[in-house]
């Protein structure tokens, strides 16, 4: 079933997101300690991965994190940043080689302190392997500026 795209000037209910797709690969973990100051070594070590519960490395939560930021901030002109609120799970790795989906669909609208506000479903994945749940929080009033 296609669904229509959600516009930030017309969300409605059951529109989805647009996707966004990043390739991880070992340098861009690498380059996310650097600038995070986060080294474990299940990230940037692949010798010490190796004998670790997932056998090799995996890229940072909050890198993973990052990119369901852009996709909100992208779709928003800005306004994730200014007042979305996220609500998520950590569900699975992402591996050095994997290519993470990112999108969303808007799932009803509900009214927070007298506001209405998108509730949108969250979905991060490679392949058919779920990573993240969850949702996020958007106001309208802040969309399509």
């Amino acid at each position: 079933m296609n669904r229509p795209h959600a516009t930030p000037l017309h969300p409605t209910t059951g529109s989805v997101l647009p996707t966004i797709l990043r390739r991880v690969d070992q340098a861009t973990i690498d380059a996310y300690a650097a600038v995070s100051g986060d080294f474990n070594p299940i990230h940037v070590d692949p010798d010490y991965a190796s004998g670790g519960p997932f056998g090799r490395t995996i890229a940072h939560g909050l890198m993973t994190l990052a990119y369901v930021s852009e996709l909100l901030n992208e779709w928003t002109s800005g306004a994730f940043d200014c007042a979305g609120e996220l609500d998520v799970t950590f569900i699975a790795p992402v591996y050095a080689g994997d290519e993470v989906c990112v999108t969303g669909e808007i799932v009803e609208i509900v009214n927070r302190d007298d506001v209405a506000c998108l509730r949108i479903k969250l979905s991060v994945s490679v392949d058919e392997r779920a990573i993240l749940a969850g949702f996020d929080i958007q106001p309208r009033m802040n969309l399509g500026r």
